[in-house]
């Protein structure tokens, strides 16, 4: 059950886990730390060694004239009716969440929640950050970075305490295609451990379900409409990926054996195959020596109907990259929530620059071209996000600033929200004010 006290001290044994656990990610950690780096040296205005003069540098067709680089699109109109949710962002690192609402045009900051040092996944679940602690799986309010519960103090009766919202011990959760929900995961980051078992809690209201030992030699990826998807244990979101249901044998997913992972919904599937290993030069000032994949094909599964569609990887593109770099938890954010359309981003050569550039998958009807989104070269790890009625793409544009692309008309908006180098972007309908 999720408790409402303040969260004890782990045991030994527990912080031995937690340890081994944030060992076993440090790559993940690196990887939120250049993503850090890149918002700290954007707000300071020095990010020439990667962009040049303050914006991505483009691959492929020569830059535009400087009468052109200084044309800045219309502010996103408030019709859009989001607020963009980014974090970590704090300039000190401390795991502050900007919220950047685009009907009222303010742009404010919630009280830190996320540990910037943590492992991946950090997601937003009905209107609650939901992360990794020290204490185990944790909910925070995302409007207000805190979750306020009334208590009296011991030693100061009178005083009113924030408590965190500890929904169970794992060391781990997946996204649940039940709305509201997670799965706890346990024995995930224990090597001892014959097998993980994995259990559902309500963000809202704490709720577990019974627990469900997953078959041996498996973790889980996240729950779908059509069972749950799993991938090898440590095997750092590398495939074979399976669909499996308690009680039966675990399907393989097509053209999944050596496939790398990107994105999943209670729907679809996303995941890379004939995938190469480049890195970034190591003499780039930001993100140097970063290695990453690039995959020639992205396949999405529909696991409800079967139905799998491929799309290659754009002409004088090298493939597709995962919006983390690679060995990371998958995203729950490219596909947009009509599953209609998916964001994926593609590198351009040279592959040692790691620059990618965002691209619309349709994902209904024949069409297999990849449409380019306007402006949108940035270094690889670059986060997306859509609009809550998947018409618009929340994208890093030139100069770190985050831009909007409306997919039935092609127009494009922008912000002077600095953007995207994030571990998490997200969206919610604005509230009021």
């Amino acid at each position: 059950m999720k408790s409402t006290a303040l969260a004890p001290v782990p045991s030994p044994g527990v912080d031995a886990l937690i340890k081994e656990a944030r060992r076993r990610q440090r790559r993940r950690r690196a990887a939120i730390g250049v993503a850090l780096a890149a918002v700290l040296v954007a707000a300071a205005g020095a990010f020439a060694g990667l962009h040049g003069s303050g914006r991505p540098r483009q691959g492929g067709p020569r830059a535009a004239a400087p009468s052109a680089r200084r044309q800045v699109p219309a502010a996103i109109p408030a019709s859009v009716d989001a607020t963009v949710l980014m974090w970590p962002t704090g300039l000190g690192q401390d795991g502050t969440i900007s919220l950047d609402n685009l009907v009222s045009g303010k742009l404010r900051h919630a009280a830190p929640v996320v540990d910037p040092g943590a492992y991946q996944p950090i997601m937003l679940v009905a209107g609650s950050i939901v992360y990794v602690g020290d204490t185990g799986v944790v909910a925070a309010d995302a409007l207000t970075g805190t979750t306020p519960i009334p208590a009296v103090s011991p030693s100061t009766p009178t005083s009113r305490m924030w408590r965190i919202q500890v929904l169970g011990s794992a060391l781990a959760f997946a996204p649940s295609a039940t709305p509201g929900d997670v799965w706890l995961e346990y024995g995930s980051y224990q090597p001892t451990a014959d097998a993980v078992t994995i259990r559902s809690a309500a963000v809202s209201g704490g709720q577990q379900g019974p627990p469900i030992t997953l078959p041996a030699g498996m973790q889980l990826v996240g729950g779908t409409d059509a069972g749950l998807l799993l991938e090898p244990r440590f095997g750092e979101v590398g495939g074979p990926f399976w669909l499996w249901t308690p009680g039966a044998v675990p399907e393989e997913l097509p053209d999944s054996a050596s496939a790398e992972g990107f994105d999943v919904s209670p729907r679809l599937v996303a995941y890379g195959s004939s995938c190469a290993n480049p890195s970034t030069a190591q003499s780039l000032s930001y993100g140097g020596n970063f290695g990453y994949y690039a995959c020639r094909t992205m396949h999405v599964l529909d696991v409800v109907s079967g139905r799998l569609q491929s799309f290659a990887a754009p002409p004088g593109t090298t493939g597709w990259v995962p919006t983390h770099g690679g060995n990371w938890a998958w995203s729950v954010s490219e596909i947009a929530p009509s599953g209609q359309l998916m964001a994926a981003a593609a590198v351009v050569p040279p592959d040692n620059r790691g620059i990618a550039r965002q691209y619309i998958l349709h994902l209904t009807g024949a069409d297999r071209q990849a449409t380019a989104v306007p402006s949108s070269a940035a270094f690889l790890l670059a986060v997306a996000a859509w609009s809550p009625d998947s018409s618009w793409l929340f994208y890093q544009g030139p100069g770190q600033r985050l831009w909007a692309y409306h997919v039935p008309t092609g127009q494009v908006r922008s912000s002077a929200t600095t953007c995207c180098q994030f571990a998490v972007m997200a969206t919610i309908a604005s509230p009021p004010g």
